[in-house]
């Protein structure tokens, strides 16, 4: 028997960089019976997977707590809503930062501006003491989350951004200070009397300011999740016998009768009993065009009834609706990693200890080597070191990516589940379809009627489903079907007879008749001579030719096919467009799979291979060295899917949460599946221009600053400006698509 597992999402309050990520991601991993744990700085939230037997809830939140970090809330997988719109803590950023900006515009005034004291008359003894008033609320009050994160970090042995801007800005300050306090002592060690309050109130604003917009991209990042969550209605109607009662939503129970009038949300996923309308179901699935209910068709949770009256069966509630299922997969999505970040999760975990040591270095180097007056020089260009390395831009390389792109795709239709898939996805180079259900309908349907000897296409229409009406064959259906819907009225048959593998027979108007294939017609003695030449032909394109004999002479053909989904030629021509090779893999003979490639732009075909065997295949082909994505209807293909490198299935709205399936595509339009990696190709680009930037950033300015070629100042907007370029450039997967 398998283990048990369980899974929870936590929301963490105090993670600001990569080295806090790595740090509670290890404490979690520590803990016996946890199998996985990601934690994800955008949305500061952790995934972790479990055995429930020998972990709990309670030891998952302590060890967070042991690595100095707060659990805010939690719940299962889907059952919660995905972390809130970050407006707490943009307030407390934006107050904060408005705070030190009103203190720290004068500091700088008066610290950059050489006549300016003079002019109000300040001498250097009364100037340096109204720079220490001023600074000390933006270094204290403003600056207070970097300095209570530094001492939590300190307490668990341990460093963070957090210990490099406090670092940072305290040895300014505390130096400017002895400096004010005590200008003889400084003096009496041959140092120049130069204060750095500037410095301090600088970077405490600067920093404040990019938290402040990070906190606000990070809420635009997330728009998508929240955007879904919204959209079940929080209240459905109940019939109750012959009465109509409002409940709240989670009192909704499956085998429920609901009813919903126009204009109305519908509240859970049922199948309607009673009345005709349209339901536009873009929300979920991105169709634009409203799709026609009636009595026996499925309906979903969220989605808007637009101008019949339903009344409907509960048939999916809570975690089990589609909109539940969806907004699951998404968070999976986001909160899951790409191996790309895996080296930048190790560079974190040891980046602010070697930081801290560089620093020491450069204060050392300055004050060993470094001009008069060493002191002074040593502890700006120290400062320097710790303002500008920035472990948050690593931090949020990859999650902000994945969070914004996975939320697009979800409104697109697309379901990426989690980083790994991502990844795997961007490097494909052969797609593999499988024909029916995939790149046909799956529904065969009359392609073809022919009439000979002075008969008319619809007689022989009406005769064949006459016959065909009473028969259980699957290629039956679809000639009724049509009948139907030209709306031909059916003769009586008597004497009715099926022949397994061939026909059915009958009288009608008492003339003998059969239906069947061209066997049939053979052993029933009909000429065949002409029928041969248009079996040839119809089998050439893929479809299945029935004849109609009366009294012993063929008067018409129909010809059924499965048809070929409207898009798929686009969509094939779209992924050879891309640099990919593209294969048709079917279960059916190879003429009828050819005929179906010829149609799509598909040229090279695996026939004759049975379910089974399909896996075998797709292993076949990764044995190559191809990177495979295997697109099916996610039912006979699950082992196909799940041994592609990327699994594809094209859902139909409950189909969403297929496990074999990488990526799981809302509704059943094969344009998807390209623009699915299109969206995967421009997420891992992000995120290598992200982590790019992010790596040569602190490769680069580490040295500068130790040199000496930056001050504290432009350190600062440096920082400042690497994390929020990482997120702003994320958010240019927001326009993808549009």
């Amino acid at each position: 028997m398998p283990p048990k597992q369980a899974e929870v999402s936590l929301t963490l309050t105090g993670l600001h960089c990569a080295a806090c990520v790595a740090r509670v991601e290890q404490a979690l991993k520590t803990v016996p019976g946890v199998r996985e744990a990601w934690v994800n700085l955008a949305t500061r939230q952790a995934l972790v997977r479990y055995n429930p037997e020998q972990a709990t809830l309670k030891d998952l939140m302590d060890s967070v707590t042991r690595a100095g970090y707060g659990v805010e809330s939690w719940g299962r997988i889907g059952e919660r809503p995905a972390a809130p719109a970050p407006e707490k803590e943009i307030k407390a950023s934006r107050r904060r930062f408005l705070i030190a900006l009103a203190l720290s515009l004068p500091v700088l005034a008066l610290s950059m501006v050489p006549s300016l004291p003079a002019s109000l008359g300040l001498p250097t003894r009364t100037l340096h003491p109204l720079l220490l008033v001023l600074t000390t609320p933006v270094l204290f009050y403003s600056g207070a989350p970097f300095f209570t994160g530094a001492l939590r970090a300190a307490w668990h042995r341990s460093a963070n951004m957090d210990s490099l801007v406090a670092l940072g800005t305290s040895a300014a300050y505390v130096y400017s200070g002895w400096v004010t306090l005590f200008p003889g002592a400084v003096a009496a060690f041959g140092q120049k009397m130069a204060v750095y309050f500037d410095t301090t109130a600088m970077i405490i604003t600067v920093i404040l300011l990019g938290r402040w917009l990070e906190a606000r991209s990070r809420g635009r990042a997330s728009e998508a999740i929240r955007r879904l969550l919204a959209l079940a209605p929080p209240i459905a109607r109940i019939r109750r016998g012959e009465r109509e009662e409002e409940v709240p939503l989670a009192q909704v129970a499956v085998g429920d009768l609901l009813v919903v009038r126009p204009g109305e949300k519908i509240p859970v996923d049922g199948v309607v009993v009673e009345g005709v309308s349209s339901v536009d179901e873009s929300m979920l699935t991105g169709e634009s065009l409203p799709v026609a209910k009636k009595p026996g068709d499925e309906v979903w949770g969220a989605t808007l009834n637009q101008r019949g009256f339903l009344i409907f069966r509960a048939t999916r509630v809570g975690q089990d609706m589609v909109l539940s299922q969806i907004i699951r997969l998404v968070e999976e999505a986001q909160t899951g990693k790409p191996p790309i970040q895996r080296l930048a999760d190790r560079v974190a975990g040891i980046f602010v200890p070697v930081v801290i040591v560089l620093a020491a270095l450069t204060f050392w180097a300055w004050l060993e080597w470094g001009p008069p007056p060493a002191l002074n020089r040593a502890v700006i260009h120290m400062v320097a070191v710790l303002i500008i390395a920035c472990p948050c831009a690593m931090g949020l390389a990859t999650p902000t990516a994945v969070m914004v792109g996975s939320g697009r795709g979800a409104e697109l239709g697309i379901l990426i589940r989690g980083g790994e898939p991502l990844e795997r996805a961007s490097r494909l180079t052969t797609v593999v379809f499988d024909k029916t259900g995939t790149l046909t309908t799956g529904k065969p349907r009359v392609t073809d009627v022919r009439a000979w000897e002075g008969w008319q296409e619809s007689q022989v229409l009406a005769w064949a489903a006459a016959l065909e009406e009473k028969s259980e064959h699957p290629l039956a259906e679809a000639i009724t079907r049509h009948a139907a819907e030209k709306e031909l009225r059916l003769p009586p048959v008597t004497d009715f007879q099926a022949e397994p593998g061939l026909g059915v027979k009958g009288r009608i108007d008492d003339l003998p008749v059969a239906l069947g294939n061209l066997t049939f017609m053979k052993k029933l003695g009909v000429p065949h001579i002409d029928l041969e030449r248009y079996q040839e032909q119809m089998a050439h394109e893929g479809k299945t030719a029935m004849f109609l004999a009366v009294e012993g002479y063929a008067k018409g053909m129909i010809a059924v096919a499965d048809t070929v989904k409207p898009g798929a030629l686009e969509a094939v021509q779209a992924l050879r467009a891309m640099g990919l090779a593209v294969r048709l893999l079917s279960g059916d003979n190879r003429r009828t799979a050819e005929a179906v490639a010829q149609k799509v732009d598909i040229r090279r075909v695996i026939a004759e291979v049975l379910p089974a065997d399909k896996a075998r295949v797709i292993a076949d082909l990764q044995h190559r060295g191809e990177v495979v994505a295997m697109v099916g209807d996610g039912i006979n293909d699950a082992p196909a899917l799940a041994q592609a490198d990327v699994g594809v299935a094209l859902g139909t709205g409950a189909d969403v949460a297929l496990e074999a399936a990488d990526i799981t595509l809302i509704r059943d339009d094969l344009s998807l599946v390209p623009q699915a990696i299109r969206l995967s190709r421009h997420m891992m680009r992000i995120i290598r221009q992200n982590l790019f930037w992010a790596f040569c950033y602190n490769v680069v300015a580490l040295p500068i600053a130790a040199r000496g070629w930056l001050s504290p100042e432009v350190a600062a907007i440096a920082m400042a400006l690497s994390s929020v370029s990482v997120v702003t450039n994320s958010l240019r997967l927001r326009r993808f698509g549009s």
